[in-house]
């Protein structure tokens, strides 16, 4: 699958995770005109291709099985005896993705490095990568987030490791945009949106 299927599958994610927000989003802004909580939760791009690989692999079983000149009833039923499960695991793996980050009126919560305030990110930003093996472009995008208070290591080698990733890329946290179902873009605009919120509820009081 081409990078220009995995962005329309993104795209098509994207669209249905604003639609399921939007409701709730007009009721906060008619009432207290507060952004709503947000789940972002892990890409479906994987379980889709999976899936997908399940169909073409029960396919070529029932070919086998059935309709090729030298049938093998045995071993194209164990194929599609294979890739059921796979379809069916895939789609649930679908319906119940973990969530990758959080996003409330005082906090951005990530899996993987906890919660963050608002007020605490000095900067945050989007950063593409691109590469080419064999003539096939590619390209990455990572969210990176710049703290004014460093995270408190857990241990000696977190500490080493959390000094090394800022001295090499002048951030505190990176999250790849491919372990999201939203773009990195989206992600940075509700990031500011939260946090243009909480500077103007922190100069109210």
């Amino acid at each position: 699958m081409d990078g220009s299927a995995l962005e329309l599958l993104k795209s098509v994610e994207m669209s249905m995770a604003v639609q399921e927000h939007s409701e709730t989003t007009q009721a906060g802004e008619d009432c207290t005109h507060a952004l709503p909580n947000l789940e972002i939760r892990f890409t479906p791009v994987y379980a889709w291709m999976t899936i997908g690989f399940g169909v073409i692999f029960f396919l070529l079983g029932f070919f086998i099985a059935l309709l090729g000149h030298h049938r093998n009833v045995g071993f194209g039923f164990v194929i599609c005896l294979i890739s059921v499960p796979a379809v069916i695991g895939a789609n649930y793996w679908r319906k119940h993705l973990h969530v990758v980050a959080q996003m409330t009126p005082g906090q951005l919560v990530l899996r993987r490095d906890g919660s963050i305030d608002w007020d605490n990110i000095a900067a945050i930003e989007n950063k593409e990568i691109r590469s080419s093996y064999h003539g096939a472009r590619g390209r990455s995008e990572f969210v990176c987030i710049r703290l004014k208070n460093k995270p408190a290591p857990k241990n000696g080698w977190d500490s080493f490791f959390l000094k090394a990733k800022h001295a090499i890329t002048g951030y505190d946290i990176i999250v790849p945009a491919n372990d999201m179902s939203c773009t990195a873009d989206w992600f940075i605009a509700e990031c500011w949106k939260r946090m243009a919120a909480m500077n103007v509820f922190g100069s109210a009081h």
